[in-house]
């Protein structure tokens, strides 16, 4: 046994020396080498296990390294993945942003081409841009060297005189110049050239008139308007407002007088004559003179012709077409006989809108005709009068009525309530506020089409147009089964406050009865607003309203497209950011004007053409100190002396409340400035 153990030697071999001493030392040799040998079996048996598990472990650390490589792999791979989604992501983004910036441009330029054509429609319905004079027919009182009446319609803005594009009379008394559109016109506009090269005063205080007669050479029909000033070499639009005629002539009053026009532009439409599919009636019938021959499109004045009506002697006779709906009517022209009797047709009165109550006569009055020369046709302007029927009436007694033709010019009037909101002070049984803007006319409460308000002080209606609207004429229906008479004394407000609920707004009529039944049409001569109310004044009053029919059209907001300035500056409040559109009356959110503190302070916006100004909307500072506008003026007109304060004074404004947007009527001054002034001293002017 020794030399096996010696055999193994080191650390084996001293182990088993020390194991023989301690053998030597315990007891017997065969004991201890059996304990030694169970000993030396258990420890290499722990051996051959450790082995065998250092074995499986290097396994596991070699499977788990392979695996850890696996995933390092994926994870590279990932991470070439990722980079990649990012770049597409970054690319996507990329895209996306050039998109919607090349998308922001297109919506950009899209809004700013469609205020272009917006802006275009409104100037071509505004004038058409068709001028009708180019194939006209022009002549003059009388001729001066090479100015040829026709030059003023070539086609040519030429101002120097000597280059033959401009007319010239001779020295007269109330020189004239004339060009027949050889039909009938609603004329919007006339543009006129002056002469460039001298003397461009010679225009000024000329007229511009318009119609269908040559009476005086035209001189006594409708004037449009009087031209203070036009400068040299420049050219000027005056709106016209749709004056209805064949003849547009240009004279200068007096005497010792010189006309010369470089070019004159007439800017309208073919007028349409409604009447002919119109019903007409009258009073009585002597011989052939039937109602309905003033209708037949027929100028023939010789009544022997059977063209012309007749009456018989009497008390007011009339005459009355039905054009069986509602027109908005411009003119009317009418052809007096010619063959005899000219004169019974003087003092006659046209009478436009949709009652029939006393024949039609009660209806408002167009003009009273004083006169019309015999075989002549006279038209009149009636200044966009809404109504079914049109009556001619002569007042008085033993009168006859004979008319060779009446023609009537208009367009169909839209009852822009059809699609308001109504509302009213109280309610009443079934009355309710939208049943007088239902379309219905029946006049029978009980047959829920007619408002009710309860017994009270100062009971009001108000629709609410939801947009501006130029307001011609407000129809009503009264109530026909009982108490007609309440409706007396009525009051017809239009405006856009709604202060007092609308009460405040400026007044169109006092309706001073309308018969049980009854529909009467009032006349509002484009009263812009986009409230209308109605309100009875005073203690225990009821309104009831069985149909309301407000006519007009859309008003056209003509500062946007100008130009505005102010005597100063104070902090953001630019001069141009009170015609940017927005309402907000809020100083600080840099949507109003302000000026510094000082005398007379002044805003004014060029409206960069000649308007007919109906009315001017004005909305107050909301957030602080609304009686700083308190006495402001608002002012209209051509000059610009004195920064445009020396024009026509429209209004002046007593007070508006704080954040609150009035409305001024100002019946279609004229003007191409419009001008907002306080006079006074440490005055700060905001709008």
């Amino acid at each position: 046994m020794m030399e096996i153990f010696r055999r193994k030697g080191g650390a084996a071999g001293i182990k088993m020396r020390h194991l023989m001493v301690a053998i030597s030392k315990s007891g017997p040799p065969e004991e201890a080498l059996s304990a030694t040998n169970a000993k030396l079996k258990l420890q290499v048996a722990r051996v051959d296990s450790l082995r065998q598990e250092n074995e499986g472990t290097s396994n596991k650390v070699a499977a788990l390294e392979a695996e850890l490589n696996a995933t390092e792999e994926d994870l590279e791979a990932q991470k070439v993945e990722v980079g990649r989604l990012r770049g597409l992501e970054e690319n996507l983004n990329s895209l996306e942003q050039q998109q919607l910036d090349g998308q922001r441009v297109l919506v950009a330029r899209l809004n700013a081409t469609k205020s272009e054509l917006e802006a275009e429609v409104q100037e071509l319905k505004r004038d058409n841009r068709a001028n009708v004079a180019l194939k006209g027919v022009a002549a003059q009182s009388s001729l001066y060297g090479i100015g040829e009446a026709s030059n003023a319609i070539d086609g040519n803005r030429e101002p120097e005189y000597n280059k033959r594009s401009c007319s010239h009379t001779q020295d007269d008394t109330n020189p004239w110049w004339r060009v027949d559109l050889l039909d009938l016109y609603r004329v919007t506009a006339v543009t006129i050239t002056n002469r460039g090269d001298v003397v461009p005063e010679r225009l000024d205080g000329a007229e511009i008139r318009i119609g269908n007669s040559l009476e005086n050479n035209g001189i006594n029909n409708p004037r449009c308007v009087v031209i203070s000033h036009i400068p040299a070499g420049e050219t000027n639009t005056f709106q016209c407002n749709e004056m209805d005629g064949r003849y547009v002539v240009v004279v200068i009053p007096g005497q010792n007088k010189i006309l010369t026009l470089c070019e004159v532009e007439v800017y309208g439409t073919p007028a349409v004559n409604v009447v002919v599919k119109g019903v007409a009636t009258q009073s009585s019938l002597y011989g052939d003179g039937q109602a309905n021959n003033a209708i037949d499109g027929n100028r023939e004045s010789n009544y022997h012709k059977m063209s012309c009506t007749h009456t018989a002697q009497e008390t007011n006779p009339w005459w009355r077409v039905d054009l069986l709906d509602v027109y908005r009517v411009t003119a009317v022209s009418i052809t007096n006989r010619g063959d005899c009797c000219s004169e019974r047709l003087n003092d006659a009165e046209i009478r436009i809108g949709n009652s029939l109550e006393n024949n039609g006569i009660n209806n408002p009055r167009c003009v009273v005709i004083s006169h019309i020369p015999a075989g002549e046709t006279n038209t009149f302007q009636c200044n966009e009068m809404d109504g079914r029927y049109v009556v001619v009436v002569i007042p008085g007694q033993n009168k006859i009525l004979t008319l060779c033709e009446v023609e009537v010019y208009g367009t169909p009037a839209v009852n822009v309530v059809v699609k308001g909101v109504a509302t009213q002070s109280s309610l009443y049984g079934d009355g309710q506020a939208n049943n007088a803007i239902d379309g219905n006319r029946e006049s029978n409460y009980h047959k829920m089409s007619c408002t009710h308000t309860a017994q009270e002080t100062n009971p009001w209606w108000r629709v609410d147009l939801l947009d501006v609207y130029r307001v011609t004429a407000v129809s009503i229906t009264n109530r026909g089964d009982c108490c007609s008479e309440r409706l007396n004394d009525a009051e017809i407000r239009i405006g856009n406050s709604l202060e007092n609920n609308g009460i405040n707004n400026p007044r169109c009529v006092v309706i001073s009865h309308i018969p049980a039944g009854e529909t009467n049409t009032f006349q509002c001569n484009e009263m812009d607003g986009r409230y209308v109310v109605v309100v009875i004044p005073g203690q225990n009053k009821i309104l009831t309203l069985c149909e309301v029919e407000v006519y007009g059209t859309p008003a056209v907001n003509v500062a946007v497209k100008g130009v505005a300035t102010q005597s100063s500056l104070y902090g953001d409040g630019q001069a141009n950011n009170s015609i940017d559109g927005n309402r907000e009356s809020n100083y600080h959110k840099m949507s109003c004007t302000h000026t510094a503190q000082e005398t007379n302070p002044w805003w004014r916006v060029d409206l960069l053409d000649l308007y007919r100004v109906t009315a001017v909307s004005i909305t107050n500072r909301g957030d602080v100190a609304p009686e700083r506008l308190d006495g402001a003026e608002i002012r209209i007109g051509n000059s610009q002396e004195n920064n445009g304060i020396n024009n026509p004074r429209c209004v002046v404004i007593s007070h508006i409340p704080a954040g609150e947007t009035y409305t001024f009527q100002c019946n279609a001054m004229e003007g191409r400035y419009v001008v907002v002034v306080i006079p006074g001293q440490n005055k700060i002017l905001t709008l």
